[in-house]
């Protein structure tokens, strides 16, 4: 929890605990500084101008923590995360809650893009932040966030400005999948529009799902359409078809891809494998792990094609160096397409 001793390093917060007691400028749970001066503060600096980067930090799969856990468990992890940042940033920055699992943060001294993408490392990694289990009671659950910044006077000159980059950016984190950090630069994200960033909703992807099958003929041109608006969609790098031989297939294009896998005695959990690392197909199949390390893959999904009586095969999800956090409409989504592939394999 912040002290008065803490934030009266700062000229604004030094001001104003001459006239509002401390625990007014807290949030109470997580004892970071609360929205409204937490967004007065930004402003203060804007307006005296003061360099820094506006960070926005949202927690992964947050509601499945109170879901499974129970609300006592999501605020305990809320008020970790809140003295995990503290502790992280020190004289660095300033921390706020800006409501429910999304947290705002300022950070004074990396502004170059080097820095800034160092310290969100550092965030990430030797159990300071993210990436690591929080222990409530007797279980534990591994957290992971993502952050989309931006920085002010280089990226933008008002806060309404600079919160739109920092909140685009943060989106683009989470349709890449989440559990990652993107950081501003002009070249690349000046044009991203929140509404063109907006994935189609799980009922239409598997209604065109359908169509591509649908529409065409030859069981390659169909599985070419739908590869090539599944990875669009969901921002895939490849979408593997792993026929019964374990050969690897490109699904665009049904082109081969790479050697033979042997999936026979993969450990498959409710019909599908799934990681957001490479180094977790170790437990699973070593023939699997061997494959994604020589392909550059990280993150993969995948499910069998099968009857009750036949084995047809494997579809893949596959992301290169990105640790992706799988969503169950993402999960959805493969085995509707594993299912209507074997429909097709089956009557040709």
């Amino acid at each position: 929890m912040y002290t008065e001793e803490t934030l009266s390093k700062y000229k604004y917060f030094k001001s104003l605990s001459k006239f509002i007691k401390i625990e007014y400028m807290l949030d109470p749970l997580t004892g970071l500084v609360n929205r409204k001066y937490m967004v007065e503060f930004i402003k203060e600096l804007i307006n005296n101008n003061v360099p820094f980067t506006m960070a926005m930090l949202d927690l992964d799969n947050f509601k499945n923590i109170n879901d499974n856990y129970g609300h006592t468990a999501g605020d305990v992890v809320l008020e970790t995360i809140g003295n995990d940042l503290i502790s992280f940033l020190g004289d660095t920055g300033v921390a706020g809650r800006f409501g429910g699992d999304e947290f705002i943060i300022v950070i004074f001294k990396h502004n170059e893009y080097n820095q800034i993408h160092d310290f969100y490392d550092d965030m990430n990694h030797n159990n300071t932040v993210l990436r690591k289990n929080i222990t409530i009671g007797d279980e534990s659950t591994y957290i992971t966030g993502t952050i989309g910044s931006a920085v002010f006077p280089t990226n933008a000159s008002t806060y309404e400005d600079l919160f739109e980059m920092a909140d685009k950016t943060l989106y683009r984190g989470k349709l890449k999948g989440r559990n990652c950090y993107i950081i501003y630069v002009h070249e690349k994200h000046k044009d991203l529009q929140i509404k063109k960033l907006v994935n189609d909703d799980e009922a239409t992807i598997l209604l065109n799902i359908h169509s591509a099958f649908m529409n065409n003929i030859d069981f390659k041109s169909k599985c070419n359409e739908a590869s090539e608006y599944i990875k669009k969609t969901l921002r895939l790098d490849y979408l593997f078809y792993i026929n019964a031989n374990g050969e690897i297939f490109n699904l665009d294009d049904l082109s081969k891809f790479g050697d033979g896998i042997d999936l026979s005695k993969a450990k498959f959990n409710n019909e599908i494998i799934k990681t957001n690392h490479s180094n977790d197909l170790k437990a699973i199949d070593s023939n699997l792990y061997e494959a994604t390390r020589k392909y550059n893959t990280s993150s993969v999904l995948i499910t069998k094609l099968r009857t009750t009586n036949n084995n047809y095969g494997y579809i893949m999800y596959a992301l290169e160096r990105t640790s992706r956090i799988w969503q169950s409409n993402e999960i959805a989504i493969l085995l509707y397409l594993a299912k209507t592939i074997t429909i097709d394999l089956i009557e040709k």
